[in-house]
């Protein structure tokens, strides 16, 4: 999640980190793991669970594709 104030955009999770590379038939994955900058306002307060995401590049014609 990115916040905004005014021309500025604080990015509230920490660089993402590299966990895996896998190689699947004719693409590369590449799993990373980001953890949050931020903690809950409430009582006991508390960190949202670290996030996982994987991009996936493809060849297809010649051109490398990447994932959303």
């Amino acid at each position: 999640m990115k916040t905004s104030t005014g021309t500025s955009i604080i990015d509230q999770w920490s660089f993402p980190t590299l966990i895996k590379t896998e190689e699947v038939g004719e693409s590369i994955e590449f799993i990373y793991k980001q953890s949050p900058m931020f903690v809950y306002t409430t009582f006991p307060s508390t960190q949202p669970p670290d996030r996982v995401f994987k991009i996936v590049f493809s060849c297809k014609d010649g051109k490398w594709n990447k994932s959303e």
